[in-house]
């Protein structure tokens, strides 16, 4: 199975030059799968997508879809499909509307071979024990 995420992420990558890389983490934003160039900045990316998302619910926005941030020297799409986060950094040159629909064309099989494995982690996974 984890070898058709990583093709699958590689095949996004190579099909669009102008994305650097992609992340998946979980909603806690650990890490599950990269493609392409290292994120040296996880931490700091994960905390400032809390940080948006706890804005937007401030002000009422409702559900979140796609994010896009514009660097000067990259953009950053973030899509939140549950129990992940994908974010893609591109050029900032890159199509925009071509990241947003890369949700639905090619992220989604490998969401979906993810969330198979995260339903069978945690169904494997003994019950914590519980302490007075």
């Amino acid at each position: 199975m984890g070898i058709n995420i990583h093709q699958g992420l590689r095949r996004i990558l190579n099909t669009n030059q102008e994305i650097n890389s992609i992340l998946i983490t979980d909603q806690d934003g650990v890490p599950v799968v990269t493609g392409g160039e290292a994120v040296r900045n996880v931490a700091t990316l994960t905390s400032s997508y809390v940080t948006a998302l706890d804005q937007s619910i401030k002000l009422n926005l409702g559900p979140m879809k796609i994010w896009t941030f514009y660097y000067e020297a990259q953009q950053i799409v973030i899509f939140a499909s549950s129990p992940f986060v994908v974010y893609i950094m591109a050029q900032p040159q890159a199509n925009n509307a071509a990241l947003a629909s890369l949700l639905e064309s090619h992220l989604k099989p490998i969401l979906d071979e993810l969330k198979i494995i995260h339903t069978q982690v945690i169904a494997s996974c003994p019950p914590l024990p519980l302490y007075d």
